[in-house]
């Protein structure tokens, strides 16, 4: 089980362990945001910052509000910060714990919950793990956070058991785990905690209707006998949300989160649903030639860029047959979880496909709690990689008794294989910007905030420099690493009034003095980063 683990991280990793990690995840935008809040969660535990407050957009308050927490991120990353890394290896070791995190979590809820042999469980935990469409769009750190999906499932799965068994004890136990790591994924990556969210909307009326009356009636006895724990975990789960709360309802209101017709252009239309990429290893021809001949121009990369290879759509479809039949080796109680797991996975996944100008996503922006932060909706996908892999190799598990084991192997060698892309967004110059950041002096003692008033002008993969992102960006991490706040940056959402434009811009500059008397900024000096001088 382990060496599968660590095939899995070596494939998944292996550019950046074939080079030494000379190029890493991401770009030198969006990979520095988040690193920059990665630093943020480095300088909380040491004390030297309120958990609210990064060092950007000084001196606006709950500036965390304004993009994800990346609290777990900031944990794990903090230990190799603690052993002496630089905060770009720091951030590319993170995604690796993450990963490991996400295989260990897959592999207990396949085996556990799922109640698979442990061949199937490592199956299915290896592609998980290795998955094409987190692969492909690993450029977006936050994404990794799909790595506790199967953590909090599993947490979920012995909550609901020692509920419907009546054990009190162990249902307070798994319970304050839940709620423990449900709140930490909530402050970490809202996209992959709200879709649990989402999904289990669907997954317990979906269980309700499929589980008969003694499951239904066992579940009635178990809310009566321990309403105490539950009131209790209730409680429990407040206190653990509320920082979430105090923290992002007020910058929801502030932003008014996402407009529909942007949200209406990220949504997944049917051809994304085996959107691989046009670089998959098995099915890269396919998707080339379908969006040539039913979306002439569309572009090799994009949002939509989620979708799931074939030969796994094909066993995941086969388990949907599968569990609509009679019942044939597996333990009824599962087989209506599975069943359950099933409905909800095509009701919300249809939820989200886009035909035209038409979506049943836009039941979910009016209507669900928070529907209208979610910018991307083909991300869904990401998410559905848990579901879709647990059905299929819940089937197949089934299947491989009545089966020879060289056809099972072979078939399980292909979904393994299919995975593979030869595309890797690997855009950030660990030397190069590692190097940037060091040559950055300490601020003069003077100094007690500072506003970038040149940018650089290289750009090593075709990064724009003549747009914000540039120099708020570098901003965002030279204020966390040198411990003065900044009053650059740049999030999913801004705060009003934020200096917007470029360093050659007269507009910037009249924004930032603006900024200064708005704020009544004292001690603000300029930073230069072409030359790396400060000035006041």
């Amino acid at each position: 089980m382990l060496a599968a683990g660590l095939f899995s991280l070596i494939l998944f990793f292996r550019h950046q362990l074939a080079d030494g990690f000379t190029l890493l995840l991401g770009d030198r935008h969006d990979a520095v945001i988040a690193l920059s809040i990665m630093e943020h969660w480095w300088n909380v535990l040491r004390g030297l910052q309120p958990w609210d407050v990064t060092s950007y957009f000084h001196p606006v308050p709950g500036t965390l509000g304004y993009n994800d927490g990346y609290l777990v991120f900031g944990l794990l990353y903090s230990l190799p910060r603690a052993l002496g890394a630089d905060p770009f290896l720091a951030g590319e070791l993170t995604n690796i714990g993450l990963r490991a995190v996400g295989y260990l979590a897959m592999f207990a809820l396949l085996r556990r919950a799922a109640g698979l042999p442990w061949q199937a469980a490592v199956l299915g935990a290896v592609l998980f793990t290795i998955s094409n469409n987190l692969f492909i769009r690993g450029s977006h750190a936050q994404l990794f956070s799909v790595g506790l999906v199967p953590l909090l499932a599993w947490l979920a799965h012995g909550t609901a058991a020692a509920l419907l068994a009546g054990r009190p004890c162990a249902l307070l136990g798994w319970g304050a785990g839940f709620c423990l790591g449900f709140a930490a994924a909530l402050l970490t990556g809202f996209y992959m905690a709200w879709y649990c969210v989402f999904f289990a909307a669907a997954l317990l009326p979906a269980w309700l209707l499929v589980a008969g009356g003694a499951a239904r009636q066992a579940l009635w006895h178990g809310l009566r006998r321990c309403w105490l724990p539950l009131l209790a975990l209730a409680v429990l789960a407040v206190a653990l949300n509320l920082p979430f709360l105090l923290l992002y309802l007020p910058k929801a209101a502030e932003t008014g989160m996402h407009p529909w017709p942007l949200v209406l252009s990220l949504t997944p239309g049917l051809l994304d649903v085996i959107h691989v990429g046009e670089r998959n290893l098995f099915w890269g021809w396919l998707v080339k030639a379908l969006n040539d001949a039913f979306r002439p121009g569309f572009p090799f990369w994009s949002e939509q860029m989620t979708g799931f290879p074939l030969l796994l759509l094909a066993v995941f479809l086969a388990s949907l047959a599968w569990l609509a039949g009679p019942a044939r080796g597996v333990d009824p109680a599962r087989r209506r979880l599975l069943r359950a797991v099933a409905i909800a996975t095509v009701i919300t996944w249809a939820l989200t496909l886009r035909f035209g100008d038409t979506t049943g996503w836009a039941l979910i922006y009016d209507y669900f709690p928070g529907g209208k932060a979610p910018r991307v909706v083909a991300r869904y996908q990401i998410f559905l990689a848990v579901p879709v892999v647990l059905l299929a190799v819940s089937a197949l598990a089934a299947w491989a008794p009545r089966w020879p084991r060289p056809a099972v192997a072979a078939l399980g060698a292909l979904l393994v294989a299919e995975q593979v892309n030869l595309y890797a967004p690997l855009f950030v110059d660990h030397p190069l910007e590692a190097a940037r950041l060091a040559a950055v002096p300490p601020p003069p003692a003077e100094c007690r905030a500072f506003y970038v008033s040149a940018a650089r002008q290289r750009s090593r993969f075709g990064e724009e420099v003549d747009n914000p992102y540039n120099h708020n960006t570098e901003a965002m991490l030279v204020a966390a690493v040198r411990h003065i706040p900044t009053i650059n940056g740049i999030s999913t959402f801004n705060p009003p009034g934020w200096p917007d434009g470029i360093p050659t811009d007269a507009a910037y500059q009249a924004a930032v003095r603006g900024w200064v008397e708005r704020w009544g900024v004292a001690g603000l000096c300029a930073l230069d980063l072409q030359r790396f001088t400060w000035s006041r």
